[in-house]
Protein backbone atom coordinates (compact mmCIF):
# COMPACT_ATOMS: atom_id res chain seq x y z
CA UNK A 1 0.00 0.00 0.00
CA UNK A 2 1.31 3.45 -0.90
CA UNK A 3 2.10 5.49 2.25
CA UNK A 4 0.30 8.43 0.63
CA UNK A 5 -2.95 6.44 0.21
CA UNK A 6 -5.58 5.35 2.72
CA UNK A 7 -7.49 2.14 1.93
CA UNK A 8 -10.80 1.35 3.65
CA UNK A 9 -14.18 -0.30 3.10
CA UNK A 10 -16.84 2.08 1.83
CA UNK A 11 -20.53 2.15 2.74
CA UNK A 12 -21.21 -0.41 -0.01
CA UNK A 13 -18.44 -2.77 1.11
CA UNK A 14 -16.09 -1.87 -1.77
CA UNK A 15 -12.43 -1.40 -0.92
CA UNK A 16 -11.63 2.27 -1.53
CA UNK A 17 -8.29 4.02 -1.80
CA UNK A 18 -7.89 7.80 -1.45
CA UNK A 19 -4.97 10.15 -0.90
CA UNK A 20 -4.05 10.53 2.78
CA UNK A 21 -4.84 14.24 2.45
CA UNK A 22 -8.56 13.29 2.18
CA UNK A 23 -8.57 11.48 5.55
CA UNK A 24 -11.52 12.59 7.66
CA UNK A 25 -13.47 13.91 4.68
CA UNK A 26 -16.46 12.52 2.83
CA UNK A 27 -15.50 10.75 -0.42
CA UNK A 28 -17.56 9.07 -3.12
CA UNK A 29 -17.12 5.42 -4.09
CA UNK A 30 -16.04 5.08 -7.72
CA UNK A 31 -18.09 1.89 -8.11
CA UNK A 32 -21.49 2.73 -6.61
CA UNK A 33 -21.18 6.50 -5.96
CA UNK A 34 -22.22 6.25 -2.30
CA UNK A 35 -20.52 8.67 0.06
CA UNK A 36 -18.49 7.57 3.08
CA UNK A 37 -16.00 9.26 5.40
CA UNK A 38 -12.34 8.36 4.76
CA UNK A 39 -10.62 7.22 7.99
CA UNK A 40 -7.27 8.36 9.26
CA UNK A 41 -4.31 6.43 7.73
CA UNK A 42 -3.34 3.10 9.26
CA UNK A 43 -0.04 3.25 11.10
CA UNK A 44 1.56 -0.06 12.22
CA UNK A 45 1.69 -0.23 16.00
CA UNK A 46 -1.30 2.07 16.37
CA UNK A 47 -4.81 0.60 16.60
CA UNK A 48 -6.81 1.03 13.38
CA UNK A 49 -9.47 3.74 13.26
CA UNK A 50 -12.99 2.78 14.25
CA UNK A 51 -14.92 1.05 11.51
CA UNK A 52 -17.65 2.98 9.75
CA UNK A 53 -21.29 2.40 10.64
CA UNK A 54 -21.94 0.81 7.25
CA UNK A 55 -19.16 -1.74 7.74
CA UNK A 56 -20.55 -2.55 11.16
CA UNK A 57 -24.03 -2.87 9.62
CA UNK A 58 -22.74 -5.30 6.97
CA UNK A 59 -20.96 -7.32 9.66
CA UNK A 60 -24.20 -7.45 11.64
CA UNK A 61 -26.09 -8.55 8.51
CA UNK A 62 -23.61 -11.38 7.93
CA UNK A 63 -23.71 -12.54 11.55
CA UNK A 64 -27.53 -12.40 11.68
CA UNK A 65 -27.69 -14.32 8.40
CA UNK A 66 -25.38 -17.01 9.80
CA UNK A 67 -27.41 -17.27 13.00
CA UNK A 68 -30.73 -17.45 11.14
CA UNK A 69 -29.38 -20.20 8.88
CA UNK A 70 -27.94 -22.20 11.76
CA UNK A 71 -31.12 -21.70 13.78
CA UNK A 72 -33.31 -22.83 10.88
CA UNK A 73 -31.13 -25.92 10.35
CA UNK A 74 -31.35 -26.76 14.06
CA UNK A 75 -35.15 -26.44 14.07
CA UNK A 76 -35.54 -28.48 10.88
CA UNK A 77 -33.09 -31.28 11.68
CA UNK A 78 -33.29 -31.46 15.47
CA UNK A 79 -36.82 -30.38 16.42
CA UNK A 80 -39.00 -31.13 13.36
CA UNK A 81 -37.01 -33.89 11.62
CA UNK A 82 -39.38 -36.76 12.47
CA UNK A 83 -42.44 -34.72 11.45
CA UNK A 84 -41.15 -33.88 7.96
CA UNK A 85 -41.12 -35.98 4.81
CA UNK A 86 -38.02 -36.41 2.66
CA UNK A 87 -39.50 -34.00 0.08
CA UNK A 88 -40.14 -31.39 2.77
CA UNK A 89 -36.59 -31.72 4.10
CA UNK A 90 -35.22 -31.18 0.59
CA UNK A 91 -37.59 -28.25 0.06
CA UNK A 92 -36.46 -26.59 3.31
CA UNK A 93 -32.76 -26.90 2.47
CA UNK A 94 -32.49 -23.43 0.86
CA UNK A 95 -34.08 -21.85 3.96
CA UNK A 96 -31.06 -22.67 6.08
CA UNK A 97 -28.36 -23.22 3.47
CA UNK A 98 -28.36 -19.84 1.70
CA UNK A 99 -28.36 -17.67 4.84
CA UNK A 100 -25.33 -19.65 6.08
CA UNK A 101 -23.51 -19.28 2.74
CA UNK A 102 -24.35 -15.56 2.47
CA UNK A 103 -23.26 -14.83 6.04
CA UNK A 104 -20.11 -16.95 5.96
CA UNK A 105 -18.77 -15.58 2.69
CA UNK A 106 -19.65 -12.00 3.59
CA UNK A 107 -18.01 -12.25 6.99
CA UNK A 108 -14.83 -13.91 5.67
CA UNK A 109 -14.52 -11.58 2.66
CA UNK A 110 -14.82 -8.56 4.98
CA UNK A 111 -11.89 -9.94 6.96
CA UNK A 112 -9.83 -10.46 3.81
CA UNK A 113 -10.60 -6.96 2.54
CA UNK A 114 -9.67 -5.55 5.95
CA UNK A 115 -6.37 -7.47 5.81
CA UNK A 116 -5.68 -5.72 2.50
CA UNK A 117 -6.69 -2.31 3.83
CA UNK A 118 -4.58 -2.69 6.99
CA UNK A 119 -1.52 -3.92 5.11
CA UNK A 120 -1.52 -7.46 6.56
CA UNK A 121 -1.85 -8.69 2.96
CA UNK A 122 -0.48 -6.76 0.02
CA UNK A 123 -2.43 -8.49 -2.75
CA UNK A 124 -5.57 -10.54 -3.25
CA UNK A 125 -3.33 -13.61 -3.62
CA UNK A 126 -1.77 -12.98 -0.22
CA UNK A 127 -5.24 -12.47 1.29
CA UNK A 128 -6.37 -15.77 -0.27
CA UNK A 129 -3.31 -17.55 1.16
CA UNK A 130 -4.16 -16.07 4.56
CA UNK A 131 -7.68 -17.51 4.21
CA UNK A 132 -6.32 -20.90 3.15
CA UNK A 133 -3.94 -21.00 6.13
CA UNK A 134 -6.91 -20.37 8.42
CA UNK A 135 -9.36 -22.73 6.70
CA UNK A 136 -7.14 -25.50 5.34
CA UNK A 137 -8.67 -27.88 2.80
CA UNK A 138 -12.15 -26.45 3.39
CA UNK A 139 -10.86 -23.06 2.25
CA UNK A 140 -9.51 -24.49 -1.01
CA UNK A 141 -12.88 -26.10 -1.75
CA UNK A 142 -14.71 -22.81 -1.24
CA UNK A 143 -12.35 -20.38 -3.03
CA UNK A 144 -14.34 -19.80 -6.25
CA UNK A 145 -16.62 -17.03 -4.94
CA UNK A 146 -13.60 -15.18 -3.58
CA UNK A 147 -12.50 -14.53 -7.14
CA UNK A 148 -15.16 -11.81 -6.99
CA UNK A 149 -12.94 -10.06 -4.42
CA UNK A 150 -11.39 -8.34 -7.41
CA UNK A 151 -14.53 -6.19 -7.28
CA UNK A 152 -13.57 -5.41 -3.67
CA UNK A 153 -17.08 -5.77 -2.21
CA UNK A 154 -17.98 -8.22 0.53
CA UNK A 155 -21.64 -7.92 -0.46
CA UNK A 156 -20.87 -8.97 -4.06
CA UNK A 157 -18.80 -11.88 -2.77
CA UNK A 158 -21.76 -13.01 -0.63
CA UNK A 159 -24.17 -12.80 -3.54
CA UNK A 160 -21.76 -14.55 -5.91
CA UNK A 161 -21.23 -17.32 -3.34
CA UNK A 162 -24.99 -17.78 -2.94
CA UNK A 163 -25.40 -18.10 -6.73
CA UNK A 164 -22.40 -20.44 -7.00
CA UNK A 165 -23.70 -22.73 -4.25
CA UNK A 166 -27.26 -22.54 -5.61
CA UNK A 167 -25.92 -24.03 -8.84
CA UNK A 168 -24.06 -26.76 -6.97
CA UNK A 169 -27.10 -27.53 -4.82
CA UNK A 170 -29.33 -27.71 -7.90
CA UNK A 171 -26.82 -30.04 -9.58
CA UNK A 172 -26.68 -32.22 -6.47
CA UNK A 173 -30.46 -32.65 -6.30
CA UNK A 174 -30.97 -32.86 -10.09
CA UNK A 175 -28.06 -35.13 -11.04
CA UNK A 176 -27.02 -37.05 -7.96
CA UNK A 177 -30.41 -37.55 -6.28
CA UNK A 178 -33.07 -36.85 -8.92
CA UNK A 179 -35.65 -38.90 -7.06
CA UNK A 180 -35.68 -36.37 -4.19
Amino acid sequence: MNAQQVEFLGVCGHLMSVPASLSGTDVQCQSCHQVTRAPMPFVPGRPPAARSGSTVALTALYIVSLLVGLGAAAVIYVVKFNDLSEDQLVGFTPLWFFPIVFGLYGFVSQRLLRALAEGRAGTLSEAARLYMRLGGLFAVLTMFPFLVLKLRSSLLVSLAAALFWAGLLWFFFAAVFPEL
